[in-house]
């Protein structure tokens, strides 16, 4: 028997196979005042709250259920604040100049969407390497940022309801986004419709099948309240075929954190970033220290990162 729940909450079936036949791996932590809270960031909170997980039986992708109304989730990114911009930005700059140069490898100096576009770090980037670049981001605050330090209008309606031209785009890229909303399957598809024949898709997710992921389990970063969708490589390569992407495979790049960026949530984690933050400001000089010390390593670490053709 079903527990009635909430008008804001709703169940769904499988975002991949559409199949209402799951397991559960773990059930939610939060509680409902946690869910009257707004997404204050998407960058630097640690995972200490989460929905319950669910495994499907048929496809196997891993994913939150229930999940709040679409509409509230619109709503909350929406009114996210870039709270986080002057701390990330120099770790985005140059994680995103990677990802550009993964992408020149396949199409080059064409019109590209990045979809979920953030402060818009990687449409700098993109815009600088030679690409028409056009941006989606869903938070007011994060698209004024993007026109005050880079110059870049960005949309701030969701994909659907943009109505954008058929076989248009060369290049559409969604960094870290298909964790955070509610039907996937549906977002690739109108990528699909709207990238031109031979046009190209680069996707990243969070890697829940990857080392760290299985050695930290619930413990994990990218299990949060935030993230609803939790892929693997092969779940993620099996979406994007369902949406009828074509040479559909991994890809790795370069992923960028400053000293304070990891180390931040960290803090927050262990509940001392009160304590300490004006001395961990960026424009402290703690703070402009450990934010240029840079650490890179590969983004296949924590990432899964997928390359596929209409």
């Amino acid at each position: 028997m079903r527990v009635k729940l909430d008008p804001l909450f709703e169940y769904r079936h499988c975002p991949n196979c559409g199949q209402n036949d799951f397991i559960v791996l773990f059930n939610s932590n939060m509680k409902q005042d946690d869910f009257q809270e707004g997404i204050e960031s998407v960058y630097m909170l640690p995972g200490d709250k989460y929905g319950r997980h669910v495994k499907c039986r048929n496809c196997h992708l891993i994913y939150v259920n229930p999940i709040e109304k679409g509409s509230k989730i619109n709503e909350d990114y929406s009114q996210r604040k870039s709270v986080d911009a002057s701390i990330i930005r120099e770790s985005r700059l140059r994680a995103t100049k990677s990802q550009v140069e993964l992408i020149k490898r396949y199409k080059k100096g064409t019109n590209l969407l990045d979809i979920g576009c953030g402060e818009a770090f990687f449409l700098f980037n993109a815009s600088k390497a030679g690409y028409v670049a056009k941006g989606i981001e869903l938070s007011q605050d994060a698209a004024a940022y993007a026109k005050s330090e880079f110059g870049l209008d960005v949309e701030t309606k969701p994909l659907e309801e943009l109505q954008l031209p058929e076989n248009h785009f060369d290049v559409v890229t969604l960094w870290v986004v298909l964790e955070h909303v509610p039907h996937p399957l549906t977002i690739l598809k109108e990528v699909h419709r709207i990238l031109k024949p031979g046009g190209l898709l680069a996707v990243s997710t969070p890697n829940i099948g990857s080392v760290l992921a299985k050695t930290l389990g619930k413990r994990w970063w990218e299990i949060r309240r935030v993230h609803i969708n939790q892929f693997t490589t092969k779940s993620l390569m099996d979406i994007l075929k369902n949406a009828e992407f074509k040479n559909v495979s991994s890809a790795c790049y370069k992923e960028s954190i400053s000293l304070l960026y990891l180390f931040i949530p960290i803090l927050k984690y262990l509940k001392l970033y009160e304590k300490v933050k004006t001395s961990l400001l960026p424009d402290s000089v703690l703070g402009r220290i450990m934010n240029k010390i840079m650490l890179l390593y590969p983004s296949k670490l924590n990432y899964s990162a997928v390359i596929a053709f209409k």
